[in-house]
């Protein structure tokens, strides 16, 4: 399960700084938006599945991946709502399919329905939807984020890997892990982990949880069964909640689904799009 995380070679300035970006391929337009603890890495195996078939469009949000990360940078889940609003009006993505997974899945959800931004579908892959979110450990080290943010770098990426192999059924492959623990290291890096962390922002999921049943659109909710970060319970809710809703489970993956099982999530996905554009 190896996905060799290719550098994003455009930049874009958003209010909470520089994004960094790609797109590659031809066809309706599929934005990507990755979650946490992250980075647009996660999508390498959806994006060399799809490229043939869709125009996808791929970033890292503020505060993570290749983007700017810099002292007392907002990285809550509404700001990440309105760059997504933001990116999508800069690059000309005027009513793309928005797919978010974890944190993502929230931040396009919020772009549509809070920030107003038009989509033609949208997709949740194991998403951070509902409250009470968050694994223990999280929780743990957003209560304690100063004790955790001064620990040595040697500590700090050693539980930081200890915990991604959690999201996981199967290891993850050498760059992979190396492309996803990159981003947080040395001290600028260590310092923003940590600032992710301490901004957990469950005040807005509750505002989105509010707004599930108006959503229109047509909404594709993709889980792994065996997401031991976020039970499939909650992509059930969310499917209950949202009139319409489908819900296609991913047997044998973690919440990392499209890592676990690349092939099936990937033909899910297509599928379904495709099916939209045919309706």
């Amino acid at each position: 399960m190896n996905s060799h995380p290719r550098q994003l070679s455009r930049r874009f300035a958003s209010s909470l700084g520089e994004v960094a970006w790609d797109s590659e391929g031809d066809g309706p337009d599929l934005l990507l938006v990755h979650g946490t603890p992250t980075s647009s890495v996660i999508w390498r195996p959806v994006i060399d599945r799809l490229k043939t078939r869709f125009r996808l469009t791929w970033l890292d949000l503020p505060g993570y991946g290749a983007s700017q990360k810099f002292s007392g940078q907002e990285v809550r889940l509404r700001a990440f709502a309105r760059v997504v609003r933001e990116f999508c009006r800069e690059v000309g993505l005027t009513r793309p399919h928005l797919v978010g997974h974890d944190f993502g899945a929230a931040a396009v959800l919020g772009a549509h329905l809070v920030e107003g931004q038009e989509v033609a579908s949208l997709v949740v892959a194991d998403g951070v939807v509902l409250n009470p979110w968050g694994t223990e450990f999280s929780l743990h080290v957003s209560r304690h984020e100063s004790v955790f943010a001064a620990v040595p770098e040697y500590v700090h990426l050693a539980q930081l890997r200890a915990h991604l192999a959690t999201a996981v059924t199967r290891p993850l492959g050498r760059e992979t892990e190396a492309g996803l623990l990159a981003p947080w290291s040395g001290e600028e890096g260590q310092a923003a982990y940590y600032r992710q962390v301490a901004q957990y922002d469950h005040a807005y999921t509750q505002q989105l949880e509010e707004l599930y049943p108006t959503l229109d659109i047509p909404l594709l909710i993709l889980w792994g069964e065996e997401d031991c970060w976020v039970n499939i319970g909650v992509g059930e809710c969310l499917q209950r909640l949202v009139p319409g809703a489908d819900l296609r489970r991913l047997p044998d993956a973690g919440h990392f689904s499209m890592l676990d099982t690349p092939g099936l999530f990937t033909r899910e996905l297509e599928s379904w799009l495709e099916a939209q554009q045919e309706s």
